[in-house]
């Protein structure tokens, strides 16, 4: 599907929320701080929050994990590799 209507490019990880799909928008750490859990708060630095419902992301393993999923595909397809659109 994704080959043959040209949607590949349309994925964009990190653009929308999970929960209502709602923008997301890079946040400094300090404005979602007292949200994070005490290991996240530790190891993660750059933050994203969906304005719509005020879920906060960031790059975890997940996130990792769904760009070499993705990669894997790109290159199984023979696609060129694009970035994500906003950089959490």
């Amino acid at each position: 599907m994704l080959q043959r209507f040209k949607l590949f490019g349309a994925i964009v990880p990190s653009r929308r929320c999970l929960r209502c799909n709602g923008l997301l928008e890079p946040v400094s750490k300090g404005e979602v701080l007292h949200r994070l859990e005490p290991k996240t708060r530790q190891y993660y630095h750059e933050f994203a929050i969906c304005r719509t419902c005020d879920r906060v992301y960031w790059k975890g393993s997940h996130y990792q994990h769904l760009q070499r999923r993705l990669e894997g595909l790109r290159r199984r397809l023979g696609l060129p590799r694009h970035g994500p659109v906003i950089t959490l």
